[in-house]
């Protein structure tokens, strides 16, 4: 448990611990009163019980505040690590892995250098290194072979752990001790009580930021060797925010990452000076502001899943007052029609459903040749029809015409290259090929809407042992490809069987799993009256699309009475029944003598 973790769990008995280290204070309006650290009486020093906040101290008095954490140090006098150990003792906290046993290093012989002088003075200074900084890291000069070393020694708790031997005029000419244990720079000027620090990829970088007052480490063997971290594992517990101050590329980028995820991205966050590491901005002219002011703006390494809502209220704005240019979902559109009720959204899901025989794929099908005037893009799948019969009813849809002359369904054809794919498959399909070919059509094609018609055409079992979890299964998949390809999915659902086909078909008359209904983002039923041919119009609508449920969108139930035209296959809203025109054409649109 690092810190952090060790500090929310104390907020959550902070009435109880406050009480533990100042004994001699009291309670005052949700705060423990006392004078001061060493618990006199008094009420300059308060901490806070409740809340938010809770566990949050300040001494106004001495202008010292902190955790419970940071009190428990300052109440007992001892170090970080100290403080942690009686206060994981005190809750009764038991770290949930066992310690294990540690590999024994060899502790290398003082390196033979002195303090630098002449080539390795010179190139540190050069790279913007003061003469205090050099000395605080106690770096040395060392000849050998002719060659100018700079001695780096790791020191850790008073003891040389390891030695880095940089050759000055060739960065490829570095050795580390054999066999020392791989440990951070710079632990010797890192308070005992200090809860943030920064890691470097390098020890000049390291240096850097010691220099401008922010503490800092280095780890020893660069980006992608991490060894280090279980040597200094129960040292670096104790800080709550550690700042990644790796070179700012590929491989830095990568091993700032990899280390978040293994000290707790939650405390961790990736650092950038807008140059390649923090002494090259150094070199730059940056000063102490900068340096602390790209720390303090870096962010956390965050899930990509959380995100903060604030993000969204540009986008939350736009629905409610959309600018003439914004892209706008595709709208319910039937004929010349369009219901600004309904938006197929792209990431949606939608479940149409209605008893066998009422119409509900030709409905549908007119309805896509509604999302493909507004130019998107559609594919189709239809276990129970052949990818010419598909079409056929849709050129009579397109066109306005019982029968269209080879000149207007030529033109129908060259429409549709863009517009539609189909997927040749007759009869059942699995519903992970399916899947697949979508991924594949929505990405190479950039298709956007895609249409599965029906469920029982899969090889998803309608019934028996297992069919409902196999159902849920299946639309769970469907919603997920709708969501992560941000595309909208259609899936013609089939009805119960009913007593009678008087009235449409609801959300909860689906057949199978109430899961289907409960994953899809929006239902609508088709119902129709069921009219004879021979039948003398009587001016009553002749089918009814039904909305049972919209998640986004703000209409919830909606009924809209439709016409039908027997001859062209079309629906429309009003009792004219007028033929409408999806491919413009300048030939003759039927043959002599043939119905439009």
């Amino acid at each position: 448990m690092n810190a952090a973790e060790l500090s929310t769990a104390m907020a959550a008995r902070a009435a109880e611990i406050a009480q533990y280290l100042l004994p001699a204070g009291k309670k005052v309006s949700g705060e423990w009163k006392a004078g001061n650290v060493q618990g006199d009486a008094g009420q300059s020093l308060s901490v806070r019980l409740t809340g938010a906040k809770a566990g949050v101290w300040r001494d106004f008095a001495a202008g010292d505040g902190g955790d419970l954490l940071d009190l428990w140090t300052r109440c007992r006098a001892v170090s970080l690590a100290d403080a942690m150990r009686e206060a994981k003792q005190y809750l009764g906290i038991r770290d949930s892995a066992p310690p294990r046993e540690r590999r024994s290093y060899r502790r290398p012989q003082r390196p033979s250098c002195r303090p630098p002088k002449a080539g390795a003075h010179a190139w540190l200074t050069s790279r913007g290194l003061t003469a205090e900084t050099i000395e605080a890291f106690k770096v040395g000069e060392a000849e050998r072979d002719g060659k100018t070393y700079a001695v780096f020694p790791y020191l850790r708790d008073g003891e040389l752990i390891n030695a880095k031997h940089r050759n000055v005029s060739d960065k490829r000419d570095m050795r580390q001790e054999k066999d020392a244990e791989p440990c951070l720079f710079g632990w010797h000027l890192i308070d005992p009580r200090q809860r943030t620090v920064a890691i470097t990829e390098g020890e000049l970088d390291a240096m850097t930021l010691h220099q401008v007052g922010i503490p800092a480490l280095s780890v020893n063997a660069g980006a992608g060797n991490h060894q280090w971290i279980e040597s200094d594992w129960d040292r670096l517990e104790r800080f709550s925010e550690i700042a990644l101050c790796f070179d700012d590329d590929e491989p830095g980028r990568k091993g700032a990452t990899e280390v978040a995820k293994r000290l707790g991205i939650e405390r961790c966050k990736i650092v950038t000076f807008g140059a390649k590491d923090a002494n090259e901005r150094l070199q730059q002219g940056a000063e102490r502001v900068d340096f602390k002011e790209a720390i303090h703006t870096a962010k956390p390494l965050d899930p990509e899943e959380l995100v903060a809502a604030s993000a969204f209220i540009g986008s939350v704005k736009a629905l409610f007052y959309p600018a003439p240019t914004d892209d706008h979902p595709p709208l319910l559109k039937v004929g010349d029609t369009a219901c600004d009720w309904f938006a197929f959204r792209p990431s949606e899901f939608t479940v149409i459903t209605g008893i066998n025989g009422h119409g509900k794929s030709l409905l549908h099908g007119y309805l896509m040749l509604g999302l493909m005037s507004q130019g998107e893009r559609v594919c189709v799948f239809s276990g129970e029809m052949k990818p010419q019969e598909v079409l056929k009813r849709l050129v009579k849809q397109a066109t306005g015409a019982n029968r269209p002359t080879a000149g207007y369904i030529d033109a129908v054809g060259a429409w549709l290259v863009d517009r539609m794919w189909i997927l040749d498959l007759l009869g059942s399909a699995p519903i992970d090929r399916l899947l697949e070919v979508f991924r594949y059509g929505a990405k190479r094609y950039g298709i956007t809407q895609f249409v599965i018609d029906s469920l029982m055409m899969t090889d998803v079992p309608e019934d028996g042992a297992g069919a409902f979890s196999a159902q849920k299964e299946a639309v769970q998949k469907i919603a997920a490809f709708a969501k992560r390809h941000g595309v909208h999915v259609h899936l013609i659902a089939h009805p119960r069987k009913a007593s009678d086909e008087s009235k449409a078909p609801g959300k909860l008359d689906v057949s199978g799993s109430s899961r289907i209904t409960d994953a899809a983002d929006n239902v609508f039923s088709v119902w129709s009256a069921r009219k004879e041919d021979a039948d003398e119009d009587d001016g009553k609508p002749d089918a009814l699309l039904e909305l049972h449920k919209q998640r986004n969108g703000d209409v919830q139930h909606r009924k809209l009475w439709l016409y039908f035209n027997p001859a062209c296959q079309q629906y429309a809203t009003t009792s004219q029944r007028r033929a409408a025109s999806f491919v413009p054409y300048e030939g003759a649109p039927v043959t002599a003598g043939g119905a439009v």
